[in-house]
């Protein structure tokens, strides 16, 4: 197999490609996953529940227009996911965002995007398994709990979340698919069940109020996109996906259609009845007596308690998923040690890197609960570090993507368009989200937020000078094997090539 290429004379010249026996992702589960898996793993981590509950309340105490602002971060991730598409259907690489951004903008801004999604990962991670914790201790009946139950609840859940990931890839998408399907049920019936015991006082005008100000607006927008950031995590699952070229571009778009649907009912309902956005605002805020009152009837107190816990332990899961593939697909390129990149020889998937990951994430809760952390001080830093995160990955990959088709010569003037729109948008709405939020509860997350992603970028300098040869193998993605094409058998070269069976 053979590709013309330009040489440094600029003489075309023809190089013998050569297929590996083995591919360097080797060791996960392949093509086993289905479209409805992959939709799960996206879908879970927007946590379409929990934002509905929040994103309101949060656009609300802002300043901004609640319907008006969910319609516009709607737009903007729309926008992301189209740039997304162009690459997710050309390549499939577990590490997703950060290999797409290696491929447009080289391996510095690849590795700066990588940072950004392990820290939005992580950090989202922290924050779904201290809430389920408090959460999961109030539904037992413990209403007021102290340091130690909550740190013992949160050891107890992230041992069962990470035996569910070693246990196999398809068996913790299909059991996020389930439970966050019973948190979109609870959370709709709940909203419904709202909507028609307040609808005499529900007011037409009020839920299509536009903003007093732009700058409103644009606030509104910023902390909306945050309830919506998420579904480009199905790419991370790319290598296990059937038909990921087709799959995964697919999942991105469903997902964000389905958050967005979630997330606008909910907005909707709350924006033309106080009464019902204080009784949704509960569910962020943990005080589910206004929700008790609103509806009359005590006994749907627990079932609102189990949807939003298997909201928390749906997200729990995906983005402890993406984390690990993110942190796998860095480990066989060599940027992070190599023990992370190792997979279960039965289940075939990242063990070493679940047990560390889930380990730091409980770690984190543990040691934020004992310093004293309050769940709402918790809740905002680890709301706003993974915002800040996806965001700068989100602009990243719209400056990369038409570059990337540039140097392809696939350049499309939709992706153009789209791409544009999309990294303006996102990078007003970061400075926008950092100005407005800088003062108030988030402000620890933001911080840690940019000074890890300053860190990264000073760590990237370094590598260019002591490690350079460390660079260029950023932005591995999956190619065809021999055995994929043809009947072959592994050789010497392969070895060296691949590496030994891991």
């Amino acid at each position: 197999m053979s590709e013309p290429v330009a040489d440094g004379a600029g003489r075309r010249a023809r190089v013998r490609l050569r297929l590996g026996a083995r591919s360097q992702l080797a060791g996960l589960d392949r093509r086993t996953l289905g479209f409805g898996d992959v939709v799960a793993q996206s879908v879970a981590v927007m946590a379409p529940c929990a934002a509905a509950a929040t994103i309101p309340m949060l656009v609300s105490q802002s300043g901004g227009p609640l319907v008006w602002s969910v319609i516009g971060a709607a737009v903007l991730s729309a926008l992301v996911a189209v740039t997304l598409g162009a690459f997710a259907s050309r390549m499939a690489a577990p590490g997703a965002l950060y290999t797409y951004v290696a491929k447009g903008l080289g391996s510095t801004s690849g590795l700066i995007t990588a940072a950004a999604m392990v820290l939005g990962y992580g950090a989202l991670g922290v924050l779904m398994l201290s809430q389920m914790s408090w959460y999961g201790l109030r539904l037992i009946g413990v209403d007021d709990p102290g340091p130690a139950q909550i740190c013992v609840a949160a050891t107890a859940l992230a041992v069962l979340c990470a035996v569910l990931l070693i246990r196999g890839i398809r068996f913790s998408a299909r059991v996020g698919l389930v439970v966050e399907s019973v948190a979109v049920v609870v959370l709709l019936a709940v909203v419904v069940a709202l909507l028609v015991r307040t609808s005499p006082h529900s007011s037409l005008s009020a839920m299509v109020a536009g903003p007093d100000r732009m700058t409103d607006l644009f606030s509104g927008v910023a902390i909306a996109v945050c309830g919506l950031v998420g579904f480009e995590s199905a790419a991370t699952l790319s290598v296990e996906a059937r038909r990921p070229l087709r799959t995964v571009p697919r999942a991105m778009r469903v997902s964000l259609g389905i958050g967005v649907v979630v997330v606008v009912l909910a907005t909707a309902a709350q924006a033309g009845n106080l009464s019902v956005l204080e009784a949704i605002a509960g569910l962020g805020s943990g005080d589910l007596g206004v929700l008790t009152r609103e509806l009359g009837v005590g006994w749907v107190t627990p079932i609102v308690y189990i949807g939003v816990c298997a909201s928390f332990l749906a997200c729990m899961l995906a983005s402890t998923t993406a984390l690990t593939r993110t942190l796998l697909s860095l480990s066989r390129e060599g940027v992070v040690p190599a023990p992370l990149g190792r997979t279960h020889p039965r289940y075939k998937t990242p063990v070493v890197g679940v047990v560390m990951s889930v380990a730091l994430i409980a770690a984190v809760v543990v040691v934020s609960i004992f310093a004293g952390a309050s769940a709402n001080s918790v809740r905002g830093s680890m709301a706003s570090a993974p915002a800040i995160a996806f965001l700068v990955a989100y602009a990243l990959v719209c400056v990369a993507a038409p570059v990337f088709l540039y140097r392809t010569g696939e350049l499309q003037p939709r992706i153009v368009v789209a791409a544009a729109l999309g990294s303006v948008g996102i990078v007003a709405i970061l400075v926008v989200f950092i100005v407005t939020n800088i003062g108030g509860v988030w402000w620890p997350g933001i911080l840690a937020a940019v000074a890890w992603l300053v860190i990264a970028a000073l760590g990237c300098v370094v590598l260019r000078v002591v490690r350079p040869e460390l660079l260029a193998r950023v932005g591995i993605h999956e190619t065809p094997t021999r055995s994929e094409v043809w009947s072959g058998h592994l050789d010497t070269d392969d070895i060296a090539v691949v590496g030994p069976t891991r």
